[in-house]
């Protein structure tokens, strides 16, 4: 089964290593996979490939296995760019005749389902990592996109979210009719698992501090501010941000938060919080909360989408009413800080359901949709 896999671009993020994990259960459960990625913006960290192969497009072919690079596809969104980017992912569809073409990630999902739709593709797969069709833009540009997404999910056979919260937020938005299913992230947790902690709080520069920590991109949807009010209001821990984005010029002057920036190796720091807080307004699913759950960290977030799929539903955290603002957030911060049995039974509970994010478990389970869904698009051919 050849497998095209569209993402925007191969940065640090989520969507990346998710892709790249599946990948890696290639041959386990016998799929072939083409991954195709936009560069990453100026001064964008990429992620590290290891020895996953580059290949060059114009040299693909049904055989090839392993990474190509799109230069049309990237994070500014431009009309020329646009036809470019539906043309060149046609010229590698017909070139590596994919029997899936899945796509991740907004804008590798507008073109990379189009050129799949141009060029018959037996089956058409969109995973939601989370949507930006609220929260993120004005509501006359949430009314385009939520438009614009319905139509690309009517010719989608196959589409996926990463969080019961994310399904149910598309449902009710009349995407995708009631056809999305719910797929967890695949992701290789054990580098997490086996992490040192004092060796992670070496690398922090930290000693007999409460560190708490806030992972992720200083964007509005991430709400760093709120991380950086909450540490002002509690001097006595020490605040460290993994993460970098346009807002850390005017957060960075916090007296008690260290700003690390990208790290390329996040299980060499994590281990050494004592707390990770999730302050986001929303997400798909925070895989930060499960990389700090396999390194045995306490998570804390607001009661919001994809945070309670996490902390609640697939895991053990502490949720925080969002109406409760930073008067929550320190009163969960203090019960850690506290400890005792029910801190190390969290964590214990955490631990014990991170199964389900095994790359080969669900890289087998998405085999299996894929196979549902390339049968219910014969029979409905047969019935035409």
């Amino acid at each position: 089964m050849r497998v095209l896999r569209i993402l925007t671009r191969a940065n640090i993020g989520g969507p990346t290593r998710q892709a790249l994990a599946l990948w890696d259960q290639d041959p386990a459960v016998g799929t072939q996979t083409l991954l195709a990625v936009g560069r990453c913006a100026a001064g964008e960290p990429e992620i590290d490939l290891g020895d996953r192969p580059v290949l060059v497009a114009d040299q693909i072919d049904e055989g090839c296995r392993g990474l190509v690079r799109v230069r049309r596809l990237g994070r500014a969104a431009r009309p020329w760019r646009d036809l470019r980017a539906v043309r060149a992912l046609r010229a590698l569809i017909r070139r590596f005749r994919p029997d899936i073409v899945h796509t991740h990630t907004s804008q590798a999902g507008l073109f990379g389902r189009r050129a799949a739709f141009l060029e018959d593709v037996p089956v058409i797969a969109h995973t939601f990592h989370g949507h930006v069709l609220s929260d993120y833009y004005p509501a006359p540009v949430n009314f385009v996109l939520r438009r614009l997404e319905a139509q690309l999910a009517r010719r989608t056979h196959l589409p996926l979210a990463v969080s019961p919260s994310c399904q149910r937020e598309l449902h009710q938005m009349g995407i995708a009719d009631g056809r999305i299913q719910v797929l967890p992230p695949a992701l290789h947790l054990a580098p997490f698992q086996a992490a040192d902690r004092l060796d992670a709080r070496h690398r922090l520069g930290v000693a007999g501090n409460f560190v708490v920590g806030f992972v992720g991109r200083l964007v509005p949807v991430k709400r760093p501010e709120i991380f950086v009010d909450l540490l002002a209001s509690m001097p006595s821990m020490l605040g460290v941000v993994l993460g970098d984005g346009p807002r850390r010029e005017r957060l960075k002057a916090a007296p008690n938060i260290r700003f690390l920036g990208s790290v390329e190796r996040p299980e060499e720091y994590l281990a050494g919080l004592d707390a990770l807080v999730l302050c986001s307004r929303r997400e798909g699913c925070p895989l930060v909360a499960l990389e700090a759950f396999a390194a045995g960290v306490p998570v804390i977030g607001f009661d919001v989408p994809g945070i309670r799929d996490v902390l609640q539903e697939w895991g053990t955290g502490i949720l925080v009413p969002p109406e409760h603002g930073l008067e929550g957030l320190r009163s969960a911060l203090r019960e850690v800080q506290a400890g005792g049995a029910a801190v190390t039974e969290r964590i214990e509970q955490a631990r014990a359901g991170l199964g389900r994010f095994e790359p080969a478990q669900v890289a087998a389970q998405l085999v299996e949709h894929y196979v549902s869904a390339r049968h219910r698009r014969v029979a409905l051919q047969a019935e035409v």
